[in-house]
């Protein structure tokens, strides 16, 4: 209720209304009332709020709409339609009034807005009295609104309501259905008024409630799972690269800014979906959301938007690639999918160069670009990610090389990964054209020696260690009698049960860098074998030397640290075996070995180490092992 004396404030003609309105429940009154607020000062406003709530009582909400409950239906939408009129002052003038009646009236609001979208907006009532779009601009508006207040305690409260899940849930997935429109109108009375589409509203809303873990099943129960919820999310990504490239969002300034929070909500969405169990094991997450992500990052790096807004676009699309990289099931192609999609490019433009808000000094694109960096040097071991690094080395030395000089901490790591990119790439062209030459464009190891044509040719993989192939049954059957049944236990232990299909790619390459690293650290290994001899005195003749090709790292242990390499093989048949095989091609030519083999180490997915056996051995065993076997008496 209005006091008096607040009702004498106001002008006569409006007290009439108010009189009036109080006296009886008639539509008509209402709406007088309602089309005489455009003319009403902020002050005014601020006294006639309570007249706008009265008619809000959730007692009187139907089971469903209904021509008995026309009068009620009515009478709320156009409270409703008066509410949002009045939220101008969300610019923080000096009325503020229509904020504290919303907060404190939400709990008669809710339900009515959870009424219109459940029968109006989902049309799930045959009496629809208030139109649909109608519907949507006034619960859109209401929630964005309320997601916009700047409290996140506050929003938090509002928003997390459990019977608002639903409606908020199925808003954004009406939103991809529905052609997108400017359904959010929040008046301002220093100037004119905001509009924002209504995907970039549900994307608002759905990023306030996705870490509730009720909030998340009621989604995958409604989208029909994490598959779809993703794909939603993505979806959304890819429509916010269109609205980027409209000239109207481009052209305001209040469109423009909610790029960025909807970029990052959507990202979050991914996110979230990615932490459940299921979704880790879902290939689609891993090869799609990447490239789409760092496609519209790209989008959003085009445009003139702060660089504090950036930092927060740039840190959220790290933050999901590194989560992938650490936890998913297949990093390289998750950092592929990235590098397709300019991730490199897109993330060193973005650098800033000078001081950030504190509130962001976390999100430092400087800081993120030395992450990358470290990673790319990481992975650069396998195949597919030196393949694309060493075709755009050159390009990013020449376009990218100024902007990094900016910062000479970024200049020095990537000075280091520049060589590192360069290195692998001839030492791989070298092994694979003569140190252990492949027939193959992929690389294969292929073992045929019969006289049948290229057409005639099927290859067979072994099944054991999926390394070696043939060109038919019978070269497979002599290459096992003659010496393949000695080299395939090495073979698989030399690619590993982890990722065997990528680490067979990069075979050739990792036996390079296993001769580089021991001709490299000669000394350094003498020495670690002098200790050993010390350490481990039964196992002098049985020492194994363990070399971490990304870290430039070398250790000394027994060979019994590393059996469970070698597929169920004894000690001493490892042994018998390593021992009886010459350094037939003399890649380690004038070094005496103290050591009977080595492994390598790199690194693996969920941050791991994979320990491999010798690539260099095991080549050398299966491409030479015929001639050897051939040789000797």
């Amino acid at each position: 209720m209005i006091s008096a004396t607040q009702l004498s404030q106001l002008p006569q003609d409006v007290q009439k209304l108010v009189q009036r309105v109080y006296m009886n429940r008639s539509v008509a009154d209402f709406e007088k009332l309602c089309n005489r607020l455009p003319y009403c000062s902020a002050f005014e406003l601020c006294i006639l709020q309570p007249v706008l709530y009265m008619h809000l009582d959730p007692e009187r909400i139907p089971a469903k709409s209904t021509p008995a409950a026309a009068t009620d239906i009515e009478l709320v939408f156009r409270s409703l339609h008066a509410i949002v009129t009045t939220l101008g002052c969300i610019d923080g003038g000096s009325a503020g009034s229509e904020k504290q009646h919303l907060l404190s009236a939400w709990n008669r609001v809710a339900p009515w807005l959870i009424f219109f979208h459940d029968q109006f907006i989902m049309c799930r009532a045959n009496y629809r009295p208030v139109d649909k779009m109608a519907a949507l601009r006034l619960v859109a508006t209401l929630l964005f609104y309320v997601s916009t207040l700047g409290d996140k305690r506050s929003i938090t409260i509002l928003l997390t309501t459990p019977a608002l899940y639903r409606p908020i849930a199925e808003l954004w997935l009406l939103a991809l259905k529905t052609k997108d429109k400017d359904v959010v109108c929040l008046s301002s009375p220093s100037g004119p008024a905001r509009t924002t589409s209504f995907r970039v509203c549900s994307v608002m809303l759905v990023s306030v409630c996705v870490h509730d873990e009720s909030f998340v099943t009621m989604l995958l129960e409604l989208s029909g799972g994490i598959d779809a919820v993703t794909s939603a999310a993505l979806k959304y990504l890819k429509s916010l690269r269109s609205m980027a490239k409209d000239p109207d969002t481009a052209s305001k300034a209040f469109k423009l800014g909610l790029l960025v929070p909807v970029f990052s909500c959507c990202i979050g969405i991914i996110a979230t979906m990615s932490m459940l169990d299921a979704a880790i094991r879902e290939a689609y997450v891993l090869r799609q959301s990447v490239k789409d992500i760092f496609g519209a990052l790209r989008v959003l790096q085009s445009l003139p938007l702060d660089r504090e807004g950036m930092a927060e676009a740039l840190a959220s699309s790290f933050t999901y690639l590194d989560f992938l990289l650490k936890r998913g099931d297949d990093p390289v192609s998750a950092l592929h999918q990235a590098l397709c999609a300019h991730a490199f490019e897109t993330m060193v433009h973005i650098s800033p160069y000078g001081p950030l808000e504190e509130k962001v000094a976390e999100m430092d694109p400087r800081r993120i670009n030395e992450a990358f960096f470290r990673i790319l040097f990481k992975y650069s071991l396998h195949d597919k990610i030196l393949s694309y690094v060493c075709k755009h080395v050159d390009a990013w030395s020449n376009n990218l090389g100024p902007i990094v000089r900016q910062d000479e901490r970024l200049l020095d790591l990537w000075s280091k990964l520049e060589q590192s990119i360069r290195t692998y790439g001839t030492l791989r062209s070298k092994a694979e054209t003569i140190c252990w030459a492949s027939p193959s464009e992929k690389g294969w190891v292929l073992q045929c020696h019969c006289d049948g044509t290229a057409e005639d040719i099927r290859f067979r993989q072994c099944a054991r260690c999926q390394v070696v192939r043939y060109c038919s049954k019978r070269c497979q059957r002599d290459s096992w009698h003659n010496h393949h049944r000695l080299s395939c236990n090495f073979l698989k232990a030399a690619v590993g049960s982890s990722t065997p299909q990528r680490i067979k790619r990069s075979l050739r390459l990792l036996a390079a860098l296993e001769v580089c690293h021991i001709r490299r650290k000669w000394d350094n290994i003498l020495r670690l074998f002098a200790t050993a001899h010390c350490e481990y005195p039964e196992d002098k003749e049985r020492l194994v030397v363990e070399l971490a090709l990304d870290k430039y790292e070398e250790s000394v242990r027994p060979l019994r640290d590393y059996l469970f390499l070698f597929n169920g093989l004894s000690e001493n048949e490892v042994v018998d075996r390593l021992s009886s095989w010459p350094d037939h091609r003399g890649q380690l030519q004038g070094l005496q070995k103290p050591f009977l083999c080595s492994v390598i180490t790199i690194h693996d997915r969920y941050g791991s180490r994979q320990i491999l056996f010798s690539p260099c051995m095991a080549l050398d065993m299966e491409i030479y092992g015929d001639s050897v076997a051939n040789a000797q008496p």
